[in-house]
């Protein structure tokens, strides 16, 4: 019953980084293939609280589409 807990990524702005590291993180993959595969949107606007991840989110995004 000793289950190791994930770190928290303070700091961390690399999604590749946080998990290869096995970093605490809410994986929004699934969403991301229903953006880009299923929905025939011209524009897509995706807006985020300050502080909030922008720039991990973005990171997210282009770890997938590398991949894709």
């Amino acid at each position: 019953m000793s289950e190791q807990l994930k770190r928290l990524p303070v700091g961390c702005i690399s999604y590749e980084e946080i998990i290869t590291s096995n970093r605490y993180y809410v994986d929004k993959t699934s969403l991301l293939k229903t953006i880009f595969k299923e929905d025939s949107s011209k524009v897509l606007l995706i807006t985020r609280p300050r502080r909030f991840g922008k720039t991990l989110t973005l990171d997210m995004f282009k770890c997938f589409l590398a991949l894709s």
